[in-house]
């Protein structure tokens, strides 16, 4: 912080200036990632999970624009975790949001030891709760068994004493605002409403504690760069007037193209990388309106071409972006 300046010249000292104060936050500051614990081999999990072709033909194709530098991995392969682990904190992660499909699924069971690797690295998780089924029944269960079993972790992410817990706006759907806002008790819920949908978020929103956008796809798919600001610029300032006090998540993706995925209603909002142009744009963008958490999407859903991890068509480029990036955010 800057507290006093003296420019001297010509033999002349000048006034100091006054002390500039930094903004209190409302918010300690995160920069998180969505990371995907789905992918399994038969190596490890004795069986293909995620990686298959759009015809199941895996491992000969894998319905990805870009490959990972690990291979086909499998999820629950403890060396995997902890190279993701670290290469999360080396990134300036301060915590990732693990993509949940119900208590014993996949993704489930590979949660414990994300947690315990998290823990020894100094990271937070919480999950990203991706369906529901059951109706508020089975929401009540879900979120009391992650409560139960999970956010007493000491690596769990909280917010003044609450569990946090973010919703998928698949799940959001599935259920009525105040059915979820009940299920959920005092956890921190952080819901995937977008302001500019008017009827989403007047239904969802007053029920949540923070509110972030997943796909950032749509609002900018075909722009480049430059575009991007301008777009962010006009948008996020209205954003968090709408939102008010609630929690402000600003979105950041590296490129997005799942145009590979079977099944998808042609044509994609793809998103092009512009060697790095893209991610760059949207970061000083989150960082310029001063977004309470950096939201990264994603560590590795591969599917959608929007990962940072490693890979053989980038290398390590979009760690080293999110390192520079994070530095720059936490320290403001």
């Amino acid at each position: 912080m800057i507290t006093r300046r003296t420019i001297v010249g010509a033999g002349l000292a000048l006034a100091a200036t006054p002390a500039l104060t930094a903004p209190a936050r409302r918010f300690p500051r995160e920069v998180l990632a969505f990371y995907y614990p789905w992918y399994a081999n038969p190596t490890t999990s004795g069986r293909w999970f995620h990686w298959q072709g759009p015809n199941g033909e895996a491992p000969r194709q894998s319905p990805t624009v870009n490959h990972p530098t690990l291979g086909m991995y499998d999820s629950h392969d403890p060396r995997v975790i902890a190279t993701h682990v670290a290469q999360a904190k080396a990134a300036g992660l301060t915590g990732l949001i693990v993509s949940w499909w119900g208590g014993d699924s996949f993704e489930d069971q590979a949660l414990p030891a994300i947690l315990d690797a998290a823990q020894r690295a100094g990271l937070k998780i919480t999950v990203y709760l991706e369906q529901q089924k059951g109706g508020a029944a089975g929401a009540a269960r879900d979120i009391t068994y992650l409560r139960t079993k999970y956010a007493r972790h000491p690596a769990w992410l909280g917010v003044r004493g609450r569990p946090v817990l973010f919703l998928y706006l698949q799940a959001l759907r599935d259920l009525p605002a105040r059915e979820w806002r009940r299920a959920a008790g005092n956890a921190f819920l952080v819901g995937d409403v977008s302001p500019r949908e008017e009827a989403d978020f007047a239904a969802w929103a007053p029920s949540m504690d923070g509110i972030h956008v997943y796909v950032l796809a749509p609002y900018v798919k075909g722009m480049k760069p430059a575009e991007m600001t301008r777009w962010a610029d006009r948008t996020y300032p209205a954003w968090k007037r709408r939102i008010g006090e609630q929690l402000f998540c600003a979105t950041v993706i590296p490129g997005f193209d799942d145009t590979l995925v079977p099944g998808r209603k042609s044509p994609r909002p793809t998103v092009a990388r512009a060697e790095g142009g893209t991610y760059r744009a949207l970061w000083d963008a989150a960082i310029r309106h001063e977004a309470d958490w950096v939201l990264v999407t994603s560590f590795n859903e591969w599917h959608e071409g929007s990962e940072i991890e490693p890979s053989r068509e980038h290398g390590d480029r979009y760690l080293q972006l999110t390192a520079a990036a994070s530095r720059r955010f936490l320290a403001r």
